[in-house]
């Protein structure tokens, strides 16, 4: 648009903005982000003035591109049958998500594996999450780690001393020519192996309890499985179990395969031999506390033999899962401990809700809000409550079971001694606050926690000061998992107290304050404050807690103000709220209630309907003031400017006119004045698109702007802005100026209406005669191979480009004028996450002129900023600067 592209020619402000704050960062790029650049030039034209022109803006969209590294090589030792676990990490390097296959190639050294196998290791511990196995990773974040778990399996044909390599391989799937590489290596043992299974066999039917689940005092018999499948004797072959504290020892249960000893095997006598077999072999026994150890001599190559014992569930043994596993090692060192064992403690569900409960640790938890005996399942409130009020009980709900539960509340009012009609019942946390949303827990087992039920009672409930008041509801426990239930009882034999709250205006004469609980005045408001659109109106409000106890109102208005109006509750000391905070009884507070009205707020009058409720009693109060919107009548127009254009030639000012009024105008003048050997007309830019199109009529008035206003009404309606564009055709002097005014109107429809704010009603526009131009346009092309050639070609047009590879930018100014423009200068900077490049020599930085050569120079000394000098351009000339960019990797 050519009425931009002068107001830019006359910015003293431009090349500060374009250049400030752009530096180029060395740092990837994230695939789909936009690199963006644009570039300026200076010159000076026949009038010696310096003039200022930007180009274009060239983008272009970094593209994905894949990363992987791995970590780490492994090397352990394996036996001849056995398995290995080997860990890696992935990590995408790249600057998009991508996921990777996962493969592996065996080695050409003594043996082939017969199996393996990928695992999952989300959590990067080294241990595969699941038997599920894998080829590849899931889809993993730019910088986003996986770890993977190699089961790998060695043929019983392996020898000691033989060694054999994995060489696994993580490909990107975006490009599957990304890949990172490590390399496992497995050597075959040497010596006895050992071999050490554990089980847990319970006895369902030896406990107190219920002789078809497995529950506390049932007998569990471990037997501890060893074998010796080397070629190789194990000598002082040692295990140690470390019972889990659920499962105590039982003494003089404990044998041994080779040698049953009546009364089992003596836990007491240390290190001591308590067995020998058949063959010389003995077993030295011992358990300190619930760790089980023994020793024994030698387990001969293929020899096979195990120790049992028993434990017993222990009373605090909770339902679930109780694991253990065995350790093992002999003179030679250690081996791999046993098999994971188990036993699964079936559950059972009990609990309470209640005033008190002892927890599994002896620690009494009570509720200490009951005011009745303790034990009495009831919790007891005698402390009065005024009407509207709320009441507490807290209650204790206790977990007696031996599995983790949660626990759903009810609460059912009583038909016989119950709450009044309209009493509201809601369950907070122990802290009195904190709803309860959802169920209570999850409680482990012997756990107990508070609870707290609230009853608000309604603002009309029977006032009994004498405290004759007696009501009670059923509060019941309800277990999630079960679906047992435990009531207990909310008891209130507290008196109701009367409870009230005056609001009042302060500023108003006394027939206005609007004393008393919701008052009227005939169904008119109060006060009437008249009020321009966006401009603030204060109602200065006194709020009297008339109750027995302290009290807290909530501050909100009765009805919903008009879409853009907004009030806000001001206290003495100016902080904003929405609540008056607690207020003594019998004492007051002043709040400052500020409503503003939309910006565009049409006359008029709005009801201000104030309103406040106790979130603690219910009670409330009103006050009905209104605001009235008057009528503003205000037209703008921005603003003057300075331009140029060529001798003869003509140019396009484009100005704003809002109506800052909530009056819709249709009628006043628009006009322009003081061209005297230049000549313009004013047209409305209807279809708003910036430039000056056949259709835009001329006009002179508001109502030439044709069915403007709702689509029926010629005129400017209220709040909305519209475009002007000033065409002016100037003469043929180079250097020769002149002034333009434009005014609109300050009497409005039909004279009807005074424009209240005059200062803005007229502008001045200053058109210079010039004898040079210069346009710059700016190009880009991508440099895929960053060396000068195979260039794509140069558009404006956005561009894809991937890390590392280059961009090649053009820029040309060109003098479209009459005359010779001199001290053309070409401005750039190299943009962010870029680098200038010169390809080794084979993309420099390059200034040109055409269509005759002259000494155009380039400088690229103070990098990121790139400059050309192209001295005197004649008219149809062209001064060119080329550089190249590398995008960061």
């Amino acid at each position: 648009m050519k009425h931009c592209k002068n107001y830019l020619l006359s910015s003293s402000s431009l090349v500060a903005v374009s250049l400030a704050g752009m530096t180029a960062f060395a740092a990837p790029q994230d695939a789909g982000s936009v690199i963006g650049n644009q570039a300026v030039a200076t010159y000076t034209n026949a009038a010696g003035d310096s003039i200022t022109v930007t180009s274009n803006k060239v983008e272009t969209i970094v593209q994905q591109v894949a990363g992987v590294s791995m970590t780490s090589d492994n090397s352990e030792e394996i036996a001849p049958g056995g398995k290995a676990f080997l860990p890696h990490i992935v990590t995408n390097d790249g600057n998009g998500p991508d996921s990777f296959g996962l493969s592996f190639v065996d080695g050409a050294g003594d043996f082939n594996f017969d199996a393996v196998v990928f695992y999952a290791d989300a959590n990067l511990d080294g241990v595969a999450d699941n038997a599920t196995p894998i080829t590849e990773t899931p889809v993993l974040a730019a910088g986003e780690r996986f770890g993977f778990v190699i089961d790998a399996s060695a043929p019983s044909s392996a020898t000691a001393g033989q060694s054999e390599t994995l060489a696994i391989t993580a490909a990107s799937i975006l490009t599957g020519a990304v890949t990172a590489l490590n390399t496992d290596t497995l050597t075959v043992a040497t010596g006895a192996i050992m071999e050490l299974v554990k089980s847990m066999v319970v006895d369902k039917a030896s406990g107190p309890g219920d002789p078809n689940i497995v529950d506390a005092g049932d007998t569990v018999t471990v037997t501890l499985t060893y074998s010796n499948t080397g070629l190789a004797s194990s000598t002082n072959y040692a295990v140690e179990d470390v019972l889990d504290a659920r499962l105590p020892y039982e003494t003089t249960t404990a044998q041994w395969s080779d040698s049953v000893v009546v009364g089992g095997l003596d836990e007491t006598n240390g290190t001591g031999i308590d067995a020998t077999n058949g063959s010389g072999e003995t077993i030295a026994f011992d358990v300190t506390g619930n760790t089980i150890d023994f020793v024994i001599s030698n387990v001969a190559s293929g020899r096979t033999g195990s120790v049992t014992f028993e434990t017993t569930i222990g009373s605090t043994a909770d339902a679930g899962l109780i694991e253990n596993t065995a350790t093992q090692s002999d003179s030679t060192g250690n081996y791999p401990q046993s098999n994971t064992a188990s036993v699964t403690v079936d559950s059972q569900f009990s609990h309470v809700i209640a005033d008190t409960f002892t927890q599994r640790d002896t620690t009494v938890v009570a509720s200490t809000t009951d005011d009745g005996a303790s034990g009495d399942d009831t919790i007891t409130e005698n402390t009065d409550a005024p009407q509207g009020g709320t009441i507490a009980f807290e209650f204790v709900v206790g977990n007696s079971s031996n599995n983790t539960d949660s626990y759903t509340l009810d609460v059912a009012n009583n038909a016989v001694s119950g709450f009044p009609a309209g009493t509201t019942f809601r369950f907070v946390g122990s802290d009195g606050a904190t709803p309860i949303v959802g169920s209570v827990g999850p409680l482990a087992a012997g756990e107990a926690t508070k609870v707290i039920m609230l009853a608000t009672l309604p603002a009309d409930a029977p006032a009994d000061v004498a405290g004759s008041t007696n009501y009670t509801a059923t509060v019941t426990a309800i277990s999630d998992n079960s679906g047992n239930t435990d009531p207990s009882t909310a008891e209130f034999v507290g008196a109701v107290l009367a409870a009230t709250v005056d609001l009042q205006n302060t500023t108003a004469t006394a027939a206005d304050q609007g004393v008393g609980a919701f008052p009227t005045d005939g169904g008119l408001a109060y006060i009437t404050t008249d009020s321009d659109p966006g401009v603030p109106v204060s109602f200065p409000m006194n709020i009297t807690n008339q109750g027995t106890t302290s009290d807290s109102y909530n501050l909100s208005l009765a009805q919903a103000l008009p879409l853009g109006w907004t009030v806000e509750y001001q206290l003495d000391d100016g902080s904003i709220v929405t609540n008056t905070g607690t207020i003594p009884a019998g004492q007051s507070v002043n709040v400052n209630v500020i409503v503003t009205p939309a910006e565009g707020a049409l006359p008029g009058t709005t009801p201000i309907d104030i309103s406040i409720v106790s979130p603690v009693s219910g009670q409330g109060d009103s006050i009905l003031n209104e605001v009235n919107i008057v009528e503003v009548i205000d037209v703008s127009i921005v603003e003057g400017q300075t331009v140029q254009a060529a001798a003869g030639g003509v140019v396009d000012i484009l100005h704003t006119v809002t109506n800052e009024g909530n009056v819709n105008i249709t009628e006043g003048t628009i006009l322009h004045s003081g061209l005297s050997d230049f000549s313009g007309a004013i047209y409305w830019d209807a279809n708003d698109n910036g430039v000056l199109d056949s259709t835009d009529p001329v006009v002179d008035n508001f109502d030439d702007l044709a069915n403007n206003i709702g689509g029926t009404t010629a005129g400017l309606e209220a709040g909305d802005t519209i475009s002007l564009i000033y065409r002016v055709q100037v003469g043929a002097v180079p250097g020769y100026s002149e002034t333009a005014t434009i005014t609109l109107d300050d009497n409005l429809n039909g004279d009807t209406k005074l424009d209240r704010d005059t200062s803005d009603n007229a502008n001045q526009d200053q058109i210079t005669v010039i004898s040079g131009d210069v346009t710059l346009i700016k190009t880009q092309a991508i440099d895929a191979s960053c060396n000068g050639a195979g260039l794509t070609a140069f558009t404006k047009d956005r561009q894809d480009v991937d890390p590392g590879q280059c961009i090649r930018y053009r820029i040309q100014a060109s003098n479209t004028g009459t005359t010779a423009v001199a001290d053309v200068i070409i401005k750039d900077i190299v943009p962010a996450y870029t680098n200038f490049d010169t390809c080794g020599g084979l993309c420099p930085a390059t200034a040109t002129e055409g269509p005759v050569t002259g000494a155009s120079t380039v400088s690229t000394a103070s990098a990121p900023n790139i400059s050309s000098d192209h001295g005197t351009i004649p008219p149809g000339g062209t001064g060119t600067l080329e550089f190249t960019v590398k995008v960061d990797e």
